[in-house]
């Protein structure tokens, strides 16, 4: 159960640091450190990574579809700590 939820934080961390891959290869002309370093001198890293995780949405439903509730547990951890990181940016 533990080893379940584990896999489902791992997913979450996965999907969201694709997200974040994806959205500042898209947009940023730079390389990927030079964006994220750019992004957190201006503060808006959380945003981002905020925009990122929205990639959890749709693997939060198909979690849920195939009724593997601990992955989805694991994934409402990673979200909640990914809350906690966002609001820590937002502050510093």
């Amino acid at each position: 159960m533990i080893k379940k939820k584990l896999v489902g934080f791992v997913f979450g961390i996965i999907a969201t640091l694709a997200g974040v891959v994806f959205f500042t290869t898209i947009f940023s002309p730079g390389s990927i450190p030079n964006s994220l370093k750019s992004l957190f001198i201006q503060k808006k890293l959380g945003a981002l990574i905020s925009v990122g995780s929205l990639i959890n949405i749709p693997l939060f439903f198909l979690l849920l579809k195939l009724n593997k509730i601990n992955y989805v547990h694991g994934l409402i951890l990673f979200l909640l700590l990914l809350v906690l990181i966002i609001a820590i940016l937002k502050i510093v």
